[in-house]
């Protein structure tokens, strides 16, 4: 996507990051489709911090919830109390640190710091 806001309209923002994009590049309106990509720099987001405010106001996730079919989906802790006071399912609940780390591992990238 061209700029950083464009993203709020995800469906399902977990994680925020920056690609490299390389081999033939076609640009669209909302952003970019590539012959070859790979993640330059990643980090976790809370759900819904960034659906409330976007990046103007980050919030780094202190959980990972994670769901029997796969789905993760990165918590504040007042969001978290959030979900549990109105029944959101949290069969699994990670460590946020951990989740990242394993993430940034596996891509062999760098975290992305706030702007």
């Amino acid at each position: 996507m061209h700029g950083r806001e464009d993203i709020r309209r995800t469906r399902d923002p977990a994680v925020a990051g920056t690609v490299a994009l390389w081999g033939r590049i076609v640009e669209h309106e909302h952003g970019y489709r590539a012959e070859w990509g790979y993640p330059q720099r990643l980090s976790l987001i809370c759900r819904l911090c960034f659906w409330q405010w976007g990046f103007a106001r980050p919030s780094r996730p202190d959980v990972v919830v994670r769901h029997r079919r796969g789905a993760m989906v990165p918590l504040c802790e007042p969001h978290l109390a959030l979900a549990r006071r109105y029944a959101y399912p949290t069969p699994i609940v990670l460590p946020a640190g951990a989740v990242e780390r394993e993430l940034l591992d596996a891509y062999a990238v760098d975290v992305l710091r706030a702007a």
